[in-house]
């Protein structure tokens, strides 16, 4: 994770600032999100409908119990996004693998009531955590933050369930006048035609797919707002930047010495700052009077807005004539079969033009070229850069107090084996996180995937929490080190 790289203005602001920034970078970046988002939960919805056409209400209650699901494909996106790095749908999709893992069982199970869910995805998604150590991240976290994230539950389950009331009454607006409001009669009976439920399955996804984006953004950054508050981001950020300018305005500095030397002294009657007395209070009081009194600070503003006056006609109920509405359902009901052919067709067609996007991603898988980073996390890992025995320079470095240098090193070793003997594919974009996930699935041992586990979340509480490890568990980290990642010997 890159501080230098994020693309908002990081400084303290109020929870529910936080949440509306959430909602402009659902904005800012809508192509990414709802690209992969959809290509997982149309085709998912189809099926369902297709396969549940006896049971339609249990299709519907499947997509909404699936959510925590589609919510880690958009804060995937959202989380590189944040620090400049925003996926491509085709990268989002290759990365499913890794996005569905750790706690996703939990998610859909025990935790899927949870009302804080938008809020905790990213600790169970983004820190990689288990067991105690992810409870007292969660306790840390939740603090102040914990009712902004249950009322941020609550008022999108009641927008969601609005838009979906709403689009029913859109509907109405366009159906003809003369068949009053028991046009709306098949949506609410015991046995609604197929075509009806299938409708209102269509309108539950649409309320799904205008506030489940915003819902996940606005979580996440109050849960990025959180983590500003506790680890002081905006802090250390400035500090950055105010070191960058001053390794460039060193120069500029010493001139501005040499000059001050060249002038020679001041004269000292010209240096005494001339002594005024302070305004008392009932001065400054008229002085503000005065300036609000002008004329600038009393404008008014005459605004006149249009407002629509809705006529109601009342008729009555029992001369209702339904023969239009019989037409129109037969209507309706063949235009939304032919959507749907059309839909799947359409579906079908995309797989066959781009059949090379998804084939080589899950059939074929053609080893290419990678790259091989010199740096990774601000660290140097190429080998010249390490000491021959980099467990032995640790540990000496620990015993002289500096224990950040000390784990920094063992860390940036660790990279250094997996990027150049290993071959292991990583880039500037990953997090530490993603380090480990991307070395589980790779053919490395589970033994050595365990220590480098336990390494990156002793390295990332020092680095981020500045908690340092205990003695013993740092000379631990030390002896094992070699095991797993000693250089090989010349053949």
């Amino acid at each position: 994770m890159q501080l230098d790289n994020i693309t908002i203005a990081v400084r303290p602001r109020s929870n529910g600032e936080a949440m509306d920034l959430g909602l402009r970078l659902v904005q800012t970046h809508s192509r990414a999100l709802y690209g992969p988002w959809l290509m997982i939960l149309l085709p998912l919805f189809i099926v369902l409908n297709i396969f549940l056409s006896e049971h339609l209400w249990v299709a519907v209650a499947i997509v909404w119990w699936l959510k925590p699901l589609y919510d880690r494909i958009l804060l995937y996106v959202l989380s590189r996004a944040l620090f400049g790095q925003t996926p491509t749908v085709r990268e989002t999709i290759n990365n499913l693998r890794g996005i569905l893992s750790n706690g996703l069982i939990a998610q859909l199970t025990y935790l899927r009531l949870s009302p804080r869910r938008s809020f905790l995805l990213p600790v169970w998604q983004l820190e990689d955590l288990r067991g105690a150590a992810r409870r007292e991240r969660v306790r840390v976290l939740t603090g102040s933050a914990s009712a902004q994230a249950v009322w941020l539950t609550i008022v999108c389950v009641h927008i969601e369930t609005s838009i979906t009331l709403g689009l029913y009454g859109l509907i109405y607006m366009f159906l003809p006048q003369d068949t009053e409001i028991s046009a709306l009669a098949p949506f609410f009976s015991d046995a609604p035609p197929y075509w009806i439920e299938v409708v209102s399955n269509c309108l539950y996804l649409l309320a799904i797919a205008i506030v489940e984006p915003f819902y996940v953004a606005a979580g996440f950054m109050l849960y990025i707002q959180r983590r500003t508050q506790l680890e002081a981001w905006d802090i250390e950020i400035r500090f950055r930047r105010l070191a960058q300018r001053l390794s460039t305005a060193g120069a500029t500095a010493a001139l501005v010495l040499v000059a001050v030397f060249m002038l020679g002294p001041v004269d000292s009657a010209h240096a005494q700052p001339t002594a005024q007395t302070p305004p008392t209070a009932d001065e400054s009081k008229r002085a503000i009077d005065e300036i609000l009194a002008h004329k600038d600070f009393s404008i008014t503003k005459t605004i006149t807005t249009w407002i629509p006056e809705w006529k109601w006609k009342n008729k009555n109920k029992n001369d209702t004539d339904l023969s239009a509405f019989a037409t129109l359902q037969k209507i309706v009901a063949a235009g939304l079969k032919l959507i749907l052919i059309v839909l799947v067709l359409g579906i079908v067609l995309y797989l066959i033009i781009n059949r090379r996007l998804w084939l080589d991603a899950y059939i074929r898988k053609k080893p290419r070229a990678i790259e091989t980073p010199t740096a990774l996390f601000g660290m140097d890992i190429q080998p010249e850069s390490l000491p021959s025995n980099v467990a032995d320079a640790a540990r000496s470095l620990w015993q002289q107090g500096k224990q950040r240098e000390a784990l920094s090193l063992l860390y940036r070793g660790s990279l250094s084996h997996l990027v150049n003997h290993d071959a292991l594919a990583l880039n500037s974009a990953m997090t530490e996180s993603d380090v480990v996930t991307c070395a589980r699935s790779a053919n490395i041992l589970p033994v050595r995937v365990d220590y480098l586990s336990r390494l990156t979340q002793v390295w990332k509480t020092l680095a981020y929490g500045h908690r340092q490890p205990g003695d013993d568990q740092a000379q631990h980290l030390f002896s094992d080190w070699p095991q797993h990642f000693a250089r090989p010997g010349p053949a």
